[in-house]
Formats: C-alpha cells, sequence, structure tokens
C-alpha cells in the first residue's frame, strides 16, 4: 500500500518513529506545536448537540462490520465518508467531557475502521479528495487521538502521517491555503520545524494582492479558476483557512504578519460576511457550488468567533453578523447602509438594513460561472446580469432543482422547450464575451451596466440603486433566433399572495389576487407585489405572472446529488419582448420591504424619473436624493430643459447633489478602454457650461470610480 513512497521518505519515517515516544511531542520541543495543537483540538471538539453526536457515533459503532468497514459505503471512489464518520467517533472518546470518553468500543472503532481505509488506501475521482480531504481529515483525526485516554497504536499513526504527506502545490489561492493546513497539523504532529516553516509561509502566500493572479483582488472580491468571481465558494475556503492559521499561530514566532492580516480581515468584514443576509448567502456568490443542496445556508460562525479575537477594533460589527446569523437578531440588524461596485469580477452589491440586491456579469475580462466535476451543469446564464433580492435571506434556498434555468433572475434570454438551452458544455474557463460590463459606485448608491451579446441575443442592461428602489433598464434587446426572448424579473420561493394591478394610467388603481396555482399574462401592467417586495411597470409591457409547482431533481443539475425528484411552488415574473425583437425595451423598479398591496397603492415613485432608455443612452434621476445617474454606451449628450450632460466617450455617471452649487460627480470606464473622459455639464445648481476632464485610473486600478468636485 505504500508502492508510492520513496526510499527517502521511508527513511524520514524510521526516524520519526525514533523521535516519537508514546504520541507524545519530544521533550525541549513542545512549543509552539503544543499551544497550536491545543487550539486545533479545542475547535475540533465545539461540535454542536452532544447528545446528536453521541446517537450518530453509536449508530455508526453499531454498523462497522468486522473488518473496519462500513456496508453502506463505497470504498472504490469514497468521498466525505468514511473519513467524517471516524471522525466523529474520534471527537466523542477524546473528549474529556463526552459520554464516550475513554469508552473501549469507540476507541476501537477508530482503530479498526482507520485501518481498514488505511489498507484499502482509496482513491476518489476527484483529485480534491485525494489531496486535500483526505490529509486533512487524517490529521485532524490524529490530533483528536492525541488528547484520547489511549493512544492510536504507533505504528498505525505513523502510517498514516506517511498517507498525510503530499506535494504541496503553491499559486492556487484557496487550494494552497487548503493543503498548507494539513501541512500545519502534520507540523504539530511531528514537532518539525520544516515542516512548520513550509506550513506557516503557504498559509500566508495567499493572503496578498497580485493583480492578474487568482486570490484576493485589489477591489476586494476574489478570482479562482483563473478570473473567475469566487467570493463565498472559493473565497470562504480561503477566509476560513486563513482565519484559522492567523489564529492558531497567533502570539507565536509565526504569527501572521500586520498587513497580511488587515487584508484578511478587510475582506472578511467588507465583502464575505456582507453577502450574507441574516443567514442565507447571496446566490451570486457561490459559484457552481449553487447546484449543490443547502448550498446557500450561511456559515461563519467559527470565523466570526476567531476575528473577534484577531480583529478586537470590529467588535461590533462581529457581534452584530453572529447575531444575524444565529437568528438571535433579524436579518436587518447591525446592517449599514452600502453600495459596492467589484469592478475586477462585475459583481455588485447593494446592502440596506431591509434588504439586498445584487448583480452579477461577465465581461470580456473574467470567466463566466463555470461548469466542473459535473456540477452546475444548467447554470449556463447565471452570468448575464442574475440579480439576488433578498430580505428574509431565504428566497431562494434550495429551489435550484426546480428552477427554469433560462429564466433565471434578472436575466435577458432565450426561451428554451427543455434544459438544454440552459446547459452548459464546456467545463471551467469560458470567458464572457462583451467588454462593457462594470459601473460606478459612491459607496452608499451607484448604477451597473452589462452590455450583453451572448447565446444570440444582445441587449443594454442597466441598473440604478437608490435607498428604498433599484430601477432596472433594458434597451436594444435584439435576436435573430427561433425562441423567444424574455428578461425575467424574479423566480423565488412563492410565499403567501401573489396581487397585481393592470390599470397603469388609472387614478382608482384596480387589484387583482393571482388564484393558485395559475399562469397569466397581462398586456398593460401596473405593478405586482409578492413577499414583501414590489416590482413596479412604469412603461407597462407584456408581462407573464405565475405562481405554480415546478419539479425538477438535483441529480439534474449536479450528478453528485439525489436523483430524487422534488417539487415546490414557485412565484415566476418575467417580461416577454417577442420572436426576433429588433429594439425592445423594459422598465421596471423594485421596491423591497413594502408590507402589503396597501403600501403598493400608496407609495409615491413620482421621486423616480427615466429620463432615457435607449441603447445608447440610460439616464435616472431621483428627485428626492437629487442624484442623476447616466449611463453612455458610446460618446453623447443628455440635454433636458434644465441640464445638459456631455460626454465625449462611453462611461457611467453618477452626480450627487445635482440642484446644488457643489456636485459630486463620480465617473468610470466599465470597459477599461479610456484613459480620459471629457465632460460638459450644464445643471441646475449653477449657470453657464463646466466643462471638465477625468483622468481615470490605470494598471489595477482601471475600471474604478473616481470623483471630481464641480465648484
Amino acid at each position: 500500500m505504500f508502492g508510492y513512497i520513496n526510499k527517502f521518505l521511508l527513511k524520514a519515517v524510521v526516524l520519526l518513529l525514533l523521535c516519537l515516544s508514546g504520541n507524545q511531542l519530544i521533550a525541549g520541543q513542545t512549543e509552539p506545536y503544543q499551544t497550536i495543537m491545543d487550539r486545533v483540538n479545542t475547535e475540533l471538539q465545539q461540535h454542536g448537540n452532544e447528545e446528536i453526536l453521541n446517537t450518530k457515533v453509536l449508530k455508526s459503532i453499531a454498523e462497522l462490520q468486522q473488518d473496519g468497514s462500513w456496508a453502506d459505503i463505497n470504498y472504490a471512489n469514497p468521498d466525505y465518508d468514511p473519513l467524517g464518520r471516524i471522525k466523529m467517533i474520534a471527537i466523542a472518546c477524546s473528549g474529556s467531557n463526552h459520554k464516550l470518553y475513554g469508552d473501549a468500543a469507540a476507541y476501537a472503532a477508530v482503530v479498526k475502521s482507520l485501518q481498514y481505509w488505511l489498507d484499502k488506501d482509496p482513491k476518489n475521482k476527484n483529485w480534491w479528495y485525494n489531496e486535500i480531504f483526505y490529509p486533512k481529515t487524517i490529521g485532524e483525526i490524529l490530533i483528536l487521538m492525541r488528547y484520547a485516554k489511549t493512544p492510536l497504536p504507533q505504528a498505525l499513526e505513523v502510517s498514516l502521517l506517511i498517507r498525510m504527506t503530499r506535494k504541496l502545490k503553491t499559486g492556487d489561492g484557496a487550494n494552497t491555503s487548503d493543503e498548507a493546513l494539513h501541512y500545519l497539523y502534520r507540523a504539530c504532529l511531528t514537532a518539525r520545524k520544516t515542516t512548520l516553516d513550509s506550513a506557516a509561509k503557504y498559509l500566508y502566500e495567499p493572503v496578498s494582492i497580485t493583480d492578474g493572479k487568482e486570490g484576493l483582488q485589489v477591489d476586494n472580491s476574489y478570482f479562482q479558476h483563473g478570473k473567475q468571481q469566487a467570493i463565498a465558494s472559493y473565497g470562504a475556503v480561503f477566509a476560513e483557512n486563513s482565519v484559522n492559521a492567523a489564529f492558531y499561530l497567533r502570539g507565536t514566532d509565526y504569527a501572521m504578519p500586520a498587513a497580511q492580516l488587515q487584508l484578511l480581515i478587510t475582506y472578511v468584514k467588507d465583502t464575505f460576511f456582507k453577502t450574507i443576509r441574516g443567514t442565507y448567502f447571496d446566490f451570486n456568490v457561490k459559484g457552481r457550488g449553487i447546484s449543490r443542496k443547502d448550498s446557500l445556508k450561511g456559515s461563519g460562525i467559527g470565523i466570526l468567533a476567531k476575528v473577534e479575537i484577531l480583529s478586537p477594533e470590529n467588535d461590533s460589527y462581529w457581534q452584530a453578523a453572529m447575531k444575524r446569523i444565529m437568528q438571535t437578531e433579524p436579518p436587518a440588524s447591525g446592517v449599514i447602509a452600502g453600495h459596492k461596485q467589484y469592478w475586477k469580477s462585475g459583481y455588485t452589491l447593494h446592502t440596506r438594513p431591509g434588504y439586498t440586491f445584487s448583480v452579477q456579469a461577465a465581461s470580456s475580462r473574467t470567466l463566466r460561472t463555470e461548469r466542473g466535476n459535473n456540477e452546475n451543469i444548467l447554470g449556463k446564464f447565471l452570468a448575464d446580469g442574475a440579480t439576488n433580492i433578498q430580505i428574509r435571506g431565504d428566497e431562494y434556498l434550495n429551489i435550484m432543482p426546480v428552477w427554469e434555468w433560462d429564466k433565471i433572475p434578472g436575466v435577458t434570454s432565450r426561451i428554451y422547450g427543455d434544459d438544454e438551452g440552459a446547459t452548459i458544455k464546456q467545463d471551467w474557463g469560458i470567458p464572457g464575451t462583451t467588454s462593457f460590463v462594470g459601473g460606478v459606485s459612491n459607496g452608499l448608491y451607484g448604477v451597473s451596466v452589462y452590455a450583453q451579446d451572448y447565446d444570440q441575443v444582445q441587449a443594454k442592461k442597466a441598473w440604478f440603486f437608490f435607498d428604498k428602489e433599484i430601477v432596472c433598464l433594458g434597451a436594444g434587446i435584439k435576436s435573430e433566433a427561433q425562441e423567444e426572448v424574455r428578461t425575467t424579473v424574479n423566480q423565488n420561493w412563492l410565499k403567501g399572495n401573489v396581487i397585481m394591478a393592470t390599470a397603469a394610467k388609472s387614478p382608482e388603481v384596480k387589484t387583482d389576487l393571482l388564484v393558485a396555482n395559475t399562469e397569466r399574462e397581462i398586456a398593460a401592467p401596473s405593478w405586482i407585489w409578492h413577499d414583501h417586495i414590489a416590482y413596479f411597470f412604469p412603461e407597462g409591457g407584456n408581462l407573464s405572472v405565475s405562481n405554480q409547482a415546478q419539479k425538477g431533481s438535483w441529480y439534474r443539475i449536479n450528478q453528485s446529488q439525489p436523483k430524487e425528484e422534488v417539487s415546490g411552488e414557485v412565484f415566476q415574473l418575467s417580461l416577454s419582448h417577442g420572436i426576433k425583437p429588433a429594439n425592445g425595451t423594459y422598465e421596471y423598479v423594485v421596491v423591497p420591504g413594502l408590507a402589503d398591496a396597501n403600501a403598493m397603492k400608496n407609495y409615491n415613485l413620482s421621486m423616480i424619473h427615466i429620463i432615457s432608455n435607449t441603447a445608447d443612452l440610460q439616464v435616472v434621476e431621483h428627485k428626492g436624493l437629487d442624484i442623476l445617474q447616466l449611463v453612455f454606451y458610446k460618446g453623447g449628450v443628455l440635454k433636458t430643459a434644465d441640464l445638459t450632460v456631455k460626454a465625449d466617450k462611453a462611461c457611467t455617471i453618477l452626480i450627487q447633489g445635482l440642484h446644488t452649487a457643489n456636485p459630486i460627480i463620480d465617473i468610470s470606464d466599465p470597459a477599461l478602454e479610456s484613459a480620459a473622459i471629457a465632460l460638459e455639464l450644464k445643471l441646475p445648481g449653477f449657470s453657464g457650461l463646466k466643462k471638465l476632464s477625468c483622468v481615470l485610473p490605470e494598471g489595477a486600478h482601471r475600471g474604478a470610480t473616481i470623483r471630481s468636485h464641480l465648484n
């Protein structure tokens, strides 16, 4: 079983056997190894409900066969089990506060099952299990058993340490930190300084910013598998491993350098945890993991407990996040309003205490949401302006098996008769197809844009973000394909009534309740209300709304998931542009947080002024906030009775204080093509025409927002 181990490694093992005495670290060489191992063991013992643990452990012991195997496990291609079960038993029999501490049957089960696993030496078709999960979990089991009443047989421990030994790959972001973590475990178990040196070096390597490489980006987003946004998929692994490393090694000679610790805390605080609403992730940041059951259930309690110690100056933030995730406080508790445009990855995150709204779009500089390992089979349109709208947070939890994947929320796409049209044909690394993707942000408000040209559908899509409203505009929609083209406004779990108003211009708005299990076409919609979210349609449109049951399976989108059929009632809302549209448009305004239909009737949309919605220029003014937001798809001019805005090149602009003498101008180039943009402005707050030359950022910051004050 050790055919892959070379002679030099075997010699090292002999030396290791001589160094280990009774499975204890060598006297005089206990630090920092013992301190680190104590911290790891303490965390591993924080397993949750002891009664549930003991029940599972006793069941696993009872079902263990004489040879040390479990009958329900396929050892030819195992994944998390059986090592997951062995680890669970090890927790119970090694923790001094457990009922099964020192239990002979539990100890025997650990030894017997480990020996069987080792002799079998199983391999998984997915390299990640072999190179990362197996060594990491072996290390955790060995550390746990160091605290047991009876140590593991020495020969078994040494053989497992050999099995842990893997060549560490560098420059691979979250995967590097994953591998370095089991190096850290092995370093502590063997008291080897050279191994600990390597572990610390490569645990800290990903905590850096190198433009154009995987990992942390200058805009505080995260890339993995090339230039693919992976904030809460691989970015979650990076965050957890890096925080663990900083926590385990704190106060030792291997402590994380202060500058790197600050980078890590900034990512965890200002990006990662902001993508969690209550206790549920934004589906836009989960990558191909969106196709795994329960993947949107929030995690990070362990991270929060550690960063609270690593970064006490942010204690109030960590405490508020902890309460939201544990659901002891509502999702709005402690949330600070903000708007972030991640210009490197095409992701927009708009947060308010009452809701979260995000957009994800791929550009020709980034990769589309990947399919890989037969996961995310139907996610073809996830990178085409997908919008995530959350109030409670669970609006999309586990809806993915029953989704109609050609109707992703926010996306303008062809509508297919089956799943074939939404199937991703290629594994990994499909680039985006358009350069004009990004937006402008002042930290509180912003506008995002996606000049779509994908799957034979073209569209100019923009989102204008304010406090209570998000204005969604589309123009220049065209396609030569035979399928109908639709813009999906939302597709989430049905919760309660769907109420409609169809008399758009009437002072007496007529409301109607959508009958259960119905699909209805509305030619002149005014607004739709469902689950505390309002959807207004200022220019009407050909609307389809439904509240029907939908069926599917997890296997349909992820071939490692169950094949059993699942179903549920789904709310669907979409606008039709017909077959072969030549210059289609849409306008809708999302207002999250409206309690009921009465609030809809009384809602004042007069503050929102959609000035332009064409393929060249999209402009929205918010009169109440005194904000003007503009998207120039090419150089042009906006001219009304009281204002003029002229730009010589394509850009996005946000003007705050439109009617004041000192407006603030924020501008960006989503295409990252211009060095400077010349503006001419005549605004209501001052007389005459002002000229402004906006020099744009260079290098890694190309695409970021710059600010000018116009006096």
